[in-house]
């Protein structure tokens, strides 16, 4: 008879695994499309709403991991997001985590 390998699943991610932040969000009830400018320069209201935002990084982290690619997440747009570096983006992640 064989044993059996057990295999360890690492702990769940708080970012990834933990939506509740979403609960706390200064855009909780806004209209979802001011997060979804048709350009950059659109994007000045819903940025001002995540200036705001207590959950700002828990949002970002989101954003980042998933690689979103529209809209206005933790108060960066996808151009934003897109442009940081791989430092930025684990910097991120520690800091929501946290």
């Amino acid at each position: 008879m064989s044993a059996t390998k057990r295999t360890e699943h690492p702990a769940p991610d708080p970012v990834t695994e933990d939506y509740a932040w979403q609960t706390e969000a200064a855009c909780r009830g806004v209209d979802a499309e001011l997060f979804f400018p048709a350009t950059e320069d659109e994007a000045t209201a819903a940025m001002a709403i995540c200036e705001t935002c207590p959950v700002r990084m828990a949002c970002l982290a989101f954003a980042v991991e998933r690689n979103e690619r529209f809209g206005v997440w933790g108060g960066m747009t996808e151009k934003e997001r897109q442009r940081l570096s791989p430092a930025a983006r684990e910097s991120i992640r520690r800091h929501a985590a946290a």
